[in-house]
């Protein structure tokens, strides 16, 4: 160390400056660390939801098709109805109302079977 009449030597100056510097980056390593932890749990639980929710349009897209193959058969027979390809999906669709959705789905189809299958019968509305 120096006192007021001796200057510090370049040597201690650059000692205790370096050694201010590690403790800092020492200190910067460590919050990095918590941060790297932290984001790599969150990254986790999101791969986990990300891969669920590709799990599940998967499967109501099968559920759809089925659905709607279903009807060209049961339609078949109905030579004046003009059936129109798969609709494309509703890119502004709510993803949280995907429940409704689907229960909208089983209602018509199931409506629509109904109404066919009297017609067929002759028991019409």
């Amino acid at each position: 160390m120096s006192t007021a009449e001796e200057p510090e030597s370049p040597a201690v100056a650059y000692r205790r400056i370096a050694s201010g510097i590690d403790s800092v980056v020492g200190a910067v390593r460590r919050q990095d660390e918590v941060r790297a932890t932290r984001l790599e749990e969150a990254l986790g639980r999101f791969d986990d939801r990300m891969q669920r929710a590709g799990e599940r349009a998967a499967l109501t897209r099968f559920s759809v098709e089925l659905h709607w193959e279903s009807v060209l058969e049961a339609l078949w027979a109905e030579p004046w109805m003009t059936v129109r390809p798969f609709p494309r999906p509703d890119l502004d669709a709510d993803p949280a109302r995907l429940d409704r959705y689907l229960r909208e789905v089983e209602q018509t189809y199931t409506e629509l079977l109904d109404l066919v299958a009297r017609r067929r019968f002759g028991f019409r509305r």
